[in-house]
């Protein structure tokens, strides 16, 4: 055991030009500080580079192969039906680092890492994220917490803000980043008052304000953008460098208030980049054979709605400030069994629109993971193990032969294979296939799928989805941490931190104690056992309190 503290500060999204952008602009003094000092250089996430796999692969150590969560948007086993991830799948499939923790008895502080709803009930402190929680439900743990940071800092706000677009107004610009700003200092305040109040000798921090800010602040800042705005650079450009200078503070604070033993670690989950085009894979399957509709009257009603209004729909719900929410709504809407339709399927264009006795492949969420319609994991599936590499195979190949109609470029960057990247232990849940597009492309969200239109204008200009946004940043201080032009595997960060605790590595860990930056001894033991009756015990507890 060791008297060192750890902490953990996410910057979600932040590419590592950025952070050189803020470096030569005097914007980050104090992380160039310990960059000078210790270690940096950049983490490698996951495919594809999205939030909620990839934090979970920082929670778990593991790869999403390990952990289950391969989206936002996972396929339940065995069915065609969805569920949105949540702090519940993370605990059934895997155990992240502050239960290994609470079985040591060693304190842990979370903020804002998702997926944080229901907030883990280990001994420290909890905030859950603004994804998986809603402001209405008791998103930290202990309960009471909630008033004490209302009554010592401020009301904790989740959601504060109303994404910018280019096509709302300069005044709904500043108040995005009026509402933004704020909401990043309450949660640096609020990050300030439970360290100085608890004694966590593990600190994990997200702050997510920087990943929304190059969502929708991008055309501005990239002159051959087709939405760019000229006119709002010289106010607006430097906007993401100011918001990495506050970060910066608190940086600068956290290392004030360390002792020489304490280590500080600092993170992206993934980089970012402009996007001009986007493509929506179901509507590629679908106009190339891969998937079929049913051809009943409320599947084609949808497909006229989704064809000829959608646009005008979307649009102005952007202006109106509800997409998001509205989007998170629809999407965190579970059915309550096979046969049932939730909100999703009732308003989309679903899996009970699909015919699966033709359909080849089809897509769940963005990030471009497909999935082939096997007899072995699902329902009414019709390709076989003797059939399954070739058709598999076809595919890939033709995913990686589309062009843009206008442009004439590659669409798909890479086609990684299923088990490439995720392994097998997840194999009935697993996407088949994972397509990352080229730069300056996304790929849209399937469930606002048109059968006449496959390429259209992404909602927001900037976003994560290609291989070169698989690379974050890194920086560290602390703990023998040492070297230049590191690459960090996000998954690393797990079992690097309970090493620096002097806490053994669970060797169902995937990823690596990284003893090649810090000082360490690490030893490899298995022990999840202990850590899943320790947790039986307490649910136990809990209901006997009830």
């Amino acid at each position: 055991m060791t008297d060192r503290t750890v902490y953990v500060i996410g910057i979600d999204g932040v590419p590592p030009r950025l952070l050189d952008e803020a470096r030569s602009g005097g914007f980050v003094e104090n992380i160039d500080h310990l960059k000078t000092i210790g270690a940096s250089g950049t983490t490698k996430t996951v495919v594809p580079p999205l939030s909620m796999a990839a934090w979970s692969s920082f929670a778990t150590g593991r790869d999403p192969g390990g952990h289950g969560i391969y989206n936002f948007m996972l396929r339940k086993e065995g069915s065609y039906d969805t569920k949105f991830a949540d702090g519940n799948i993370i605990h059934q499939n895997s155990i992240p680092i502050w239960d290994y923790l609470d079985e040591r008895g060693i304190k842990s502080g979370v903020m804002n890492l998702m997926p944080g709803y229901p907030p883990s009930e280990s001994d420290g402190f909890h905030i859950g994220d603004l994804v998986t929680s809603s402001q209405s439900s008791e998103f930290m743990y202990p309960p009471e917490l909630k008033d004490t940071v209302e009554q010592n800092v401020a009301n904790y706000e989740l959601y504060p803000y109303s994404p910018y677009t280019p096509d709302k107004s300069e005044k709904d610009l500043q108040n995005y980043l009026s509402d933004l700003f704020k909401m990043e200092r309450i949660r640096m305040g609020t990050g300030k008052y439970l360290i100085n109040e608890k004694d966590c000798d593990f600190y994990t921090y997200v702050f997510s304000g920087s990943d929304s800010i190059l969502h929708c602040l991008a055309h501005i800042r990239d002159e051959d953008h087709p939405h760019h705005e000229p006119e709002l650079v010289d106010k607006y450009g430097k906007k993401p460098l100011e918001l990495l200078e506050m970060y910066d503070e608190f940086i600068g604070w956290l290392f004030e208030q360390s002792n020489e033993e304490d280590v500080i670690m600092i993170l992206s989950d993934h980089g970012h980049s402009s996007v001009y085009h986007q493509i929506n894979l179901n509507s590629w399957l679908y106009n190339n054979g891969y998937l079929e509709l049913k051809p009943g009257i409320e599947t084609s009603l949808k497909v006229v709605g989704y064809n000829y209004v959608y646009d005008a729909f979307e649009s102005v719900l952007h202006k109106l400030g509800l997409f998001s929410k509205l989007k998170n709504l629809v999407a965190t809407s579970d059915s309550e069994g096979e046969s049932k339709k939730s909100l999703k399927d009732l308003v989309t264009i679903s899996r009970f629109d699909y015919d699966w006795d033709e359909t080849t492949a089809y897509t769940i969420a963005s990030g471009g993971q497909i999935y082939l319609n096997t007899q072995k994991n699902h329902p009414l599936g019709w390709i076989t193990e003797e059939n399954y590499d070739s058709i598999r195979e076809s595919l890939r190949e033709e995913l990686l032969s589309i062009r843009h109609p206008d442009t004439g470029e590659f669409v798909i960057d890479s086609v990684y294979y299923g088990e490439e990247i995720y392994g097998s232990e997840h194999s009935e849940t697993r996407p088949d296939l994972a397509a990352l597009p080229s730069n300056n492309y996304q790929i849209q969200y399937p469930q606002t799928m048109k059968t006449n239109e496959i390429f259209s204008t992404p909602p927001k200009p900037g976003n994560h989805t290609s291989e070169e946004d698989r690379n974050g940043i890194f920086v560290a201080a602390g703990g023998g941490s040492d070297g230049a032009d590191v690459e960090m595997n996000i998954e690393d960060f797990a079992p690097t931190s309970l090493a620096l605790l002097d806490i053994p590595v669970p060797s169902s860990m995937t990823g690596n104690a990284r003893e090649d930056i810090f000082n360490l001894d690490a030893e490899s033991k298995s022990y999840d056992g202990r850590v899943i009756a320790k947790r039986a015990v307490r649910k136990v507890s809990k209901k006997l309190r009830k």
